[in-house]
């Protein structure tokens, strides 16, 4: 199988060499890119990317035991797809993926968080997602690891029939003092301390369809898997196309064994009139380190904010959670409403609850099943705040 390398195809940054190299495999119709671990233009075993890699359509990546890295004080995404204004104008068919230790590496934090997003001449905080996919149709990203993102690591904005297998999260949290000072590398508490980078793993937004998400592990600073229909950065920027659904729907998300700072190893959410449906979670392991911010869900299905108009009955249902294995202090949390879903095999450990109501939330189940729940000390169904309605 043919590769073009961006060491034939030099320029003046890693960035452009990389760029060289995809540019001349569409233009010569091999359309495949082999990024070696040795930068024969730096004569070292790493590529710093200083500005955003954009991927066309019909182009696959492969990172051979290579080690890419975001410079120091760069705003930009390693790499992005972006299609057009219309979901006919979708990037098609492309491919990342990873052999041997391949690494794409978020580097030192660069002070941009949601804080100060867009605020004191900042860009949007999108700048720091390490991928970013748009309006892209048929897509895979697989064996790759995504280590010290600095925010989301992976973004997608109406991405359909793509997959995500074998993906390893490596997030470094850190904290900001009174002073305003970066401290990287230490845990950052609930309180006055920023919490400074949100790094989730994987975040399906506004328009995704039939996703795969498989194998996925590691530590993230958020949430490990996230399919939040909000839609609002996402319309502003018009990464939305004109016609195509806002909804979240037919996504299998499965074998995620995972760590998070606070948050859930999955998380479901859903306002502003957007409709999630058609999701299947199963073989979820959240695990616990003590002297880490315990995480709230293993699961977590719904919430009390993010939204102008928070959802309604009806805009979530035909979600299956099954097998779910929980150190957090429930495995799956519920708020808002739920209609036509199955709950099932749920065990938490220590003094977790098997399945309950977020905390200040309330939350009802409308022609749902929930069997197998348990709990070692605490109890299989927290019914506080939930209404059951056959």
């Amino acid at each position: 199988m043919t590769y073009v390398t961006p060491n034939a195809h030099p320029g003046e940054s890693d960035a452009k060499s990389i760029q060289n190299a995809i540019d001349y495999a569409v233009k010569s119709g091999t359309g495949r890119v082999r990024i070696p671990r040795v930068n024969e233009r730096t004569g070292k075993e790493h590529w710093t990317i200083d500005e955003t890699v954009y991927l066309p359509s019909d182009v696959e990546i492969l990172f051979d035991d290579a080690h890419l890295v975001l410079a120091n004080g760069c705003f930009c995404n390693m790499f992005a797809a972006h299609g057009g204004d219309t979901a006919e104008k979708a990037l098609r068919n492309i491919t990342l993926r990873g052999r041997g230790n391949a690494v794409l590496d978020g580097g030192h934090y660069n002070g941009l968080s949601e804080r100060n997003s867009e605020k004191d001449g900042m860009p949007h905080i999108s700048k720091n997602t390490t991928l970013l996919f748009t309006n892209v149709e048929g897509l895979v990203v697989e064996d790759l690891t995504l280590a010290r993102q600095r925010w989301w690591a992976i973004t997608n904005v109406a991405v359909r029939h793509a997959r995500y297998s074998r993906i390893r999260f490596a997030a470094e949290l850190s904290r900001v003092d009174e002073a305003g000072v970066h401290h990287p590398n230490e845990w950052p508490q609930r309180g006055r301390e920023m919490y400074v980078r949100n790094a989730d793993g994987i975040d399906l937004r506004v328009g995704c369809s039939d996703v795969i998400m498989e194998d996925i592990g590691g530590f993230t600073g958020d949430d490990t898997v996230a399919l939040t229909a909000l839609g609002s950065f996402e319309r502003r920027f018009g990464w939305l196309p004109e016609g195509l659904s806002p909804d979240i729907h037919d996504v299998t998300v499965r074998r995620v064994d995972t760590e998070t700072f606070s948050c859930a190893g999955v998380r479901l959410l859903n306002h502003n009139g957007n409709k999630l449906y058609n999701v299947t979670v199963e073989d979820v392991t959240l695990r616990h380190t003590e002297g880490i911010y315990r995480s709230h869900a293993a699961v977590s299905i719904g919430d009390k904010n993010y939204a102008e108009r928070l959802s309604e009955p009806g805009e979530t249902h035909h979600i299956t959670v099954r097998n779910v294995r929980s150190a957090a202090k429930l495995g799956v949390s519920l708020c808002r409403h739920l209609q036509d879903s199955v709950i099932e095999h749920i065990s938490a450990t220590g003094d977790g609850n098997a399945v309950g109501v977020r905390e200040g939330c309330t939350a009802t189940l409308e022609r749902c099943r929930l069997s197998l729940l348990r709990a070692e000390e605490g109890t299989p169904l927290c019914d506080e705040g939930l209404t059951v309605v056959e």
